[in-house]
């Protein structure tokens, strides 16, 4: 019984330390998207290495956790890592080829149309390991002769 005990804890723990992980590249990502002035390039700079950072720390830190979770659960946020990683790489490009200014507002729309659900789908994963299993799914039917 204790070993169950601190197994949901255990798990508890990991979830909410997932969702922080998984937030705060999202949040890094529109903030870099957002700046307001679109001439400082230290800033924009700062930021785009505030992104990857996030995102390293992220894939860094979810290897050692991700044992406590469900495969289903570890596909969503290998996916959602996957797909930031490969949208940084693209829109970094696009910061690259057509400046700041003009890339910018592509940045946010992007993010929030392609690593917006990628992003749901994970922390769904997440809240559905901690939910409290339905007991009554599991109860035996009466008359099924047990």
């Amino acid at each position: 019984m204790r070993a169950t005990e601190n197994d949901l804890t255990g798990r508890r723990r990991v979830v909410m330390e997932m969702r922080a992980m998984i937030a705060r590249p999202y949040r890094d990502f529109i903030t870099w998207g957002s700046l307001y002035d679109v001439e400082d390039r230290v800033e924009q700079g700062r930021q785009r290495d505030l992104v990857s950072w996030s995102l390293d720390n992220l894939h860094k830190r979810y290897l050692p956790r991700s044992m406590w979770l469900e495969p289903a659960t570890r596909k969503k946020i290998e996916a959602y890592i996957e797909g930031a990683w490969a949208l940084f790489e693209e829109l970094s490009r696009e910061v690259g080829d057509l400046g700041y200014a003009r890339a910018r507002a592509n940045i946010v729309r992007r993010v929030t149309r392609e690593l917006g659900p990628l992003r749901r789908e994970a922390e769904t994963s997440l809240g559905a390991e901690i939910e409290p299993v339905n007991q009554g799914r599991w109860r035996l039917r009466r008359g099924s002769g047990r």
